[in-house]
C-alpha cells in the first residue's frame, strides 16, 4: 500500500441516531431496514412461517397502505391493484398511529454491509426534489413513526458499519464516472475507447474531461460549463423568474432542482470496503444505468477541500458566498419542502477561490439530503418587489441540498495531474450487483 493508498484519518463526528431520524433520507434509510426480513421465516407464497414474520408482514401491509393513501391526499397519481371483492383503502383506514404500533411489535434484525448498501441505493432512487415526498417518506416523518423507529436506528448505530461514512475525502481513491447512456444520448464517451488497466501517462495521449461526456450531434446544448458561464446563466434565469413573478405572482413555475456545481466540471467518488465504486451504486435521478468507464485521478496534494458533514457545514458555505435563487428555486422546492421563502445557494464561482474541491461524503449527504437547511435570520441579499418572498412561511434565508449523489466530490479548480487506471464497471442483473470487469 502506497501512502497515497492510505485512507485518512477519520473524524470523531460519527452518524448518531437522532442524525439518522432527524434527516429525510436517514429515515428512508432505518424504515427501509427496518421493513427487511429474513427470507426463510417465509414460504414461497410469502406468507409468513413465525411469529416474528407475521409482524413484519403486518408492518409491510400498514406501511404500504398508509403511504398510498398519503400519495393519494397529496394529488399524486397512484393506483391500486384490487383483487376479486377487494375495495380500495379510504382515508384514514391505516394512519401513521397504526404503522407506529405494527413497527413497534417488529423485532430490528442486525443489518449486514450488503444490507445497508442495497438499502441505500433504494433510498437514494426514490430522493426527489421536484415534487412531494413519497407517501411512505411522509409517514416516516409523523413523530410517532420517528419514534417507533429507534430501535432499529440503534441496531444499525450498534453495527459500527457507519463509522467509516463520516471518512473525508480519500485523496488516492478518487474515481471520475463516464456512463454508457445509449437510451438518452447516442454514441459513447471516448473513454470506451481506452484500453483498461494502468494508463502510462507518459505514453499514452491524456484523458480529458470532455472524454467522459458522449460526442455531441447538431444542434445540442452545450455540456460542459465553467464557473463564470454557470454563474452568468444563474443570474440570467433568476432575473427572468423574478420578471415572470412580477408579472403573474401566483403562477405556478417549475425550474432547475439541484444545488450541485455544474456539469462540466471533473467529479469522482470513492469505494466501499470491498472495492465497489460507490458512484455506480447510489445515483440520484438513475435512468436505469448499467455500464459506465471509471478513471482513477491523480489530485494535487495541496488540493484544497471543502468538507461537508452536516446541515452547518452547507449553510456555512450559503453564508459565506450567497447566490439568490428565490425566483427560480421557488415553486420547485415549495413542492419538495412545503416551504415558501427565500432560498440561496453556494455561489461555486466564489467558493472556487477558496476551495478546489467540495465533498459530499455519505454521513454528510444522509444528514443534509432533501432537509431545508436554516442559513441565517432575515435575508441575504438586495430587497426588491420581484423576489418573490410574499407569503413565506418563514422569514429566514434557506438552502437545499438536491442532486448530489452520496459520496460525491465536485472539482472546481484544475487539480487533477493525470488519469492513472481505467476500469469498467457493469450491473449484473442476476448478482443483482456491480461487478468490476
Amino acid at each position: 500500500m502506497t501512502a497515497d493508498d492510505e485512507p485518512p484519518t477519520l473524524h470523531d463526528d460519527r452518524l448518531s441516531v437522532e442524525d439518522l431520524l432527524a434527516s429525510p433520507r436517514g429515515r428512508s434509510l432505518v424504515f427501509g431496514l427496518a421493513l427487511n426480513g429474513r427470507d426463510d421465516e417465509f414460504d414461497e407464497e410469502g406468507e409468513p412461517l413465525t411469529e416474528g414474520a407475521r409482524a413484519l408482514s403486518e408492518a409491510r401491509h400498514d406501511v404500504f397502505i398508509a403511504g398510498f393513501l398519503a400519495d393519494k391526499e397529496q394529488g399524486a397519481a397512484v393506483a391500486m391493484y384490487l383483487g376479486e371483492g377487494d375495495s380500495e383503502p379510504e382515508s384514514g383506514d391505516v394512519t401513521a398511529q397504526d404503522v407506529a404500533a405494527t413497527l413497534r411489535r417488529v423485532t430490528p434484525l442486525r443489518p449486514t454491509q450488503i444490507d445497508l448498501e442495497n438499502e441505500m441505493a433504494e433510498v437514494i432512487s426514490g430522493a426527489m426534489y421536484w415534487q412531494p415526498p413519497h407517501g411512505a417518506d411522509q409517514i416516516a416523518a409523523a413523530p410517532e413513526v420517528r419514534e417507533a423507529l429507534r430501535p432499529f436506528a440503534e441496531m444499525l448505530i450498534s453495527t459500527g458499519l457507519l463509522d467509516v461514512w463520516t471518512a473525508p475525502l480519500h485523496p488516492g481513491n478518487q474515481w471520475a464516472l463516464a456512463w454508457d447512456d445509449a437510451d438518452h444520448r447516442s454514441g459513447l464517451p471516448a473513454v470506451f475507447d481506452r484500453p483498461l488497466g494502468p494508463v502510462d501517462s507518459t505514453a499514452a495521449p491524456a484523458i480529458t474531461l470532455t472524454d467522459l461526456y458522449p460526442p455531441l450531434e447538431g444542434d445540442v446544448a452545450r455540456l460542459s460549463w465553467g464557473l463564470d458561464e454557470w454563474l452568468a446563466d444563474v443570474l440570467t434565469t433568476e432575473t427572468e423568474y423574478r420578471h415572470d413573478f412580477a408579472k403573474n405572482p401566483y403562477e405556478e413555475v417549475s425550474g432547475e432542482w439541484w444545488s450541485t456545481p455544474p456539469d462540466g466540471l471533473w467529479s469522482s467518488t470513492g469505494t466501499w470496503p470491498d472495492g465497489t465504486l460507490i458512484g455506480v451504486e447510489l445515483v440520484e435521478d438513475d435512468f436505469g444505468l448499467e455500464r459506465a468507464r471509471a478513471c482513477r485521478l491523480k489530485l494535487r496534494p495541496d488540493a484544497r477541500i471543502a468538507e461537508i458533514r452536516g446541515p452547518e457545514d452547507w449553510a456555512d458555505l450559503c453564508r459565506r458566498y450567497p447566490l439568490d435563487v428565490t425566483a427560480q428555486r421557488r415553486q420547485v422546492w415549495f413542492e419538495a419542502t412545503s416551504r415558501k421563502g427565500r432560498w440561496v445557494i453556494p455561489d461555486w464561482s466564489r467558493v472556487s477561490e477558496e476551495f478546489d474541491g467540495v465533498h459530499v461524503g455519505l454521513a454528510g449527504y444522509l444528514r443534509t439530503a432533501g432537509a431545508v437547511i436554516d442559513v441565517t435570520e432575515g435575508r441575504l441579499g438586495e430587497e426588491a418587489e420581484t423576489v418573490p418572498t410574499a407569503g413565506n412561511t418563514d422569514d429566514r434565508t434557506a438552502s437545499l441540498v438536491a442532486g448530489w449523489h452520496p459520496d460525491t466530490t465536485f472539482w472546481l479548480n484544475n487539480v487533477i495531474e493525470a488519469v492513472t487506471e481505467v476500469a469498467e464497471w457493469r450491473y449484473d442483473g442476476d448478482a443483482d450487483r456491480w461487478v468490476r470487469g
